[in-house]
C-alpha cells in the first residue's frame, strides 16, 4: 500500500521482495456468495526460537502477495475509541494518531478493495466506502435490535470480497500483489525486484542516516547493495523488527531503532475461537457473514474486548448459505484483545543462527489468565444475546485453538507513540531518531483492537507515505 501510495505521489519506488512465485488458489463467486475457495498453503519459517507458549503459532507466506493470498477479506474500520481508550491504564497505551486522522486513507485503501458491506454506522464501527452493499437477513433484525439496546451493532462484515461474479486463480479477490503491485510494474517509476530478501540497513555514522538496503539474492546467494533516500520497512510484525535488529553500526549497537531498547517489545495477538451453535429454529443462512461488535468502551475493561463474527458452518451450512436457505446451526469466530506489555517481545536469539548468518528471532508470548476468561464471557454473552432476541441457543465442543499466532494478527513490536519514552516509531511511523527509516505493518500498532488489522494496516500505511511523497518533494 506504500508503494501504491508514493507511486501515485510521483515518488520512484524499488521494491525488494523476498517472494518470487504468484500462489495458485480457486475462487468462484455468485450472485454475491462465494461458492468455492482454494487457498494455497502456508509454511512455518525457520530462524525463530519461541520461548513463551510453547504452541505458539508461526506461518508465513513468501509467495507474492504474502498472506493476503490466505486471508478472509474481513476490513472493519477502527472506531475513535479504539485509539485513545488505552490511555485509561496509562499513557504508553495512547495511540499517536486518531480516527480522523486515518479516515481519508481508509477510503483509499477500501475503494481498491472492492468492498461489500452495509453502508450504515453501527455501534464502535464506522461506515466505509463500499462498491457493494448488502444488509441483514430479516429473521435476524431481532438479534440487531437486542445488540443495540447493550450498544453494540450488529452488521455485515465489511468483506473485500470483490464483484457478485468471479472465477479467479487465486483464493481471494483481494490480493496485495494482483491489485495493487500488478499495476504498478507499469508504472515507470516503480522496479520490483523479486527473490530479494531483504537483511539488514546500513547506516552512515557522518550523515546520521540510513543509506542503503542489503539483501540477498535467493537464487545465486548473492548480496547486494541497493541506495536510497529513504527505507520503508513492511516485512511483517516479526520480521521487521529482526531487519531492525541486524541493522547495527557503532551508533545504533543493538540495532537501528532501538536506542529506548523498546524494539521488539509490546508484542499482542488476537487470542482466537472458532464454534458452532445450534439454535431452536432456523435462521436464514448467513452470506456474507454478520459481524457483531465490540461492547461500548465505557462499560468493558481498558483494553479487553471481543467481536463476533457468524457465518455458515460446516458443508452442509455452507451450501445453504450458497442458496438463501435457513438453518438450525451456524459458526462463529472470536477475536478477543490482550494488554500489550514489555514482557512479550521478539528479539536477538543468543545461540541459533537464521540461514543469513544473522541471529534468529526469539519469540516470546503467551496469554494469561485475564485473556482466557475474556474469551469465556464473550461467549456467555453471545449466547444471552441471542436469547434476549428471542432465539435460545447451545454452542457445541469447542476446538482448543487459544494460543498465539492462530489469528496470524501479531503486532506492536515497533509500536507507534508520540515519545520516544514509549515507542519505536512516530505519528507518522518513522523510527524516532531516524526520520528516514518508516515501518508499516502491524507491527507499529499501539494496542491490538479486537477488530481485524487489515485495512487500518493499509490505511496507516497509505498516511506514511503520503507525508514521506510531501517529506521527498520538499527536499
Amino acid at each position: 500500500m506504500a508503494a501504491y501510495q508514493l507511486v501515485r505521489n510521483g515518488i520512484p519506488v524499488t521494491m525488494l521482495e523476498t517472494g518470487a512465485d504468484i500462489q495458485r488458489g480457486t475462487l468462484v463467486r455468485m450472485a454475491g456468495r462465494n461458492l468455492y475457495r482454494h487457498l494455497p498453503q502456508m509454511t512455518k519459517p525457520t530462524g525463530f526460537v519461541v520461548t513463551g507458549d510453547p504452541q505458539t503459532n508461526l506461518e508465513y507466506n513468501y509467495a507474492l502477495g504474502g498472506l493476503s493470498n490466505q486471508w478472509t477479506g474481513a476490513v472493519p474500520r477502527f472506531c475513535a475509541e479504539d485509539f485513545t481508550a488505552g490511555e485509561q491504564v496509562h499513557e504508553k497505551y495512547r495511540w499517536p494518531v486518531n480516527y480522523h486522522d486515518l479516515a481519508p486513507f481508509y477510503e483509499i485503501a477500501e475503494r481498491t478493495m472492492q468492498v461489500t458491506a452495509d453502508p450504515s454506522d453501527v455501534p464502535n464501527l464506522p461506515a466505509g466506502y463500499c462498491d457493494y452493499r448488502h444488509k441483514l437477513p430479516e429473521d435476524w433484525q431481532s438479534v440487531r435490535r437486542a445488540a443495540l439496546k447493550i450498544g453494540q451493532g450488529f452488521t455485515t462484515m465489511p468483506l473485500a470480497d470483490g464483484p457478485p461474479f468471479l472465477f479467479l486463480r487465486r483464493g481471494t479477490s483481494f490480493n496485495s500483489y494482483s491489485k495493487l503491485l500488478a499495476i504498478l510494474r507499469g508504472e515507470p517509476g516503480f522496479k520490483l525486484i523479486t527473490k530479494a530478501h531483504a537483511l539488514r540497513l546500513e547506516w552512515d555514522g557522518t550523515k546520521k542516516k540510513a543509506v542503503a538496503a542489503i539483501y540477498c539474492d535467493q537464487q545465486t546467494a548473492a548480496h547486494h547493495r541497493i541506495r536510497a533516500n529513504s527505507f520503508i520497512v513492511a516485512c511483517g510484525p516479526m520480521n521487521s523488527p529482526k531487519l531492525l535488529f541486524n541493522s547495527t553500526s557503532s551508533d545504533h549497537p543493538n540495532g537501528m531503532g532501538n536506542g529506548a531498547g523498546l524494539l521488539g517489545k509490546y508484542l499482542h495477538d488476537h487470542p482466537r475461537e472458532w464454534w458452532a451453535v445450534d439454535v431452536d429454529a432456523p435462521l436464514t443462512s448467513l452470506s456474507p457473514p454478520a459481524y457483531l461488535t465490540r461492547l461500548p468502551h465505557a462499560s468493558s475493561d481498558p483494553l479487553l474486548a471481543s467481536s463476533w463474527t457468524l457465518g455458515a458452518f460446516g458443508t452442509i451450512g455452507k451450501i445453504k448459505s450458497r442458496v438463501g436457505r435457513k438453518t438450525t446451526y451456524f459458526g462463529v469466530q472470536v477475536f478477543g484483545t490482550m494488554v500489550p506489555e514489555e514482557k512479550y517481545y521478539v528479539g536477538p536469539a543468543k545461540e541459533e543462527k537464521d540461514q543469513f548468518g544473522f541471529p534468529a528471532l526469539e519469540v516470546h508470548i503467551s496469554f494469561d489468565e485475564n485473556v482466557l476468561n475474556n474469551m469465556v464471557r464473550a461467549r456467555k454473552h453471545l449466547m444471552q444475546l441471542m436469547q434476549d432476541a428471542g432465539h435460545r441457543g447451545t454452542i457445541r465442543d469447542i476446538v482448543p485453538t487459544l494460543v498465539p499466532g492462530t489469528a496470524k494478527h501479531y503486532g506492536g513490536a515497533t509500536r507507534m507513540h508520540t515519545s520516544p519514552k514509549f515507542g519505536v516509531t512516530d505519528c507518522f511511523n518513522r523510527l524516532h531518531g531516524i526520520p528516514n527509516v518508516l515501518v508499516v505493518d502491524a507491527g507499529c500498532f499501539t494496542t491490538g483492537v479486537e477488530k481485524n488489522p487489515t485495512l487500518t494496516v493499509m490505511a496507516l500505511a497509505a498516511r506514511a507515505a503520503d507525508r514521506l511523497a510531501r517529506d521527498l518533494k520538499a527536499m
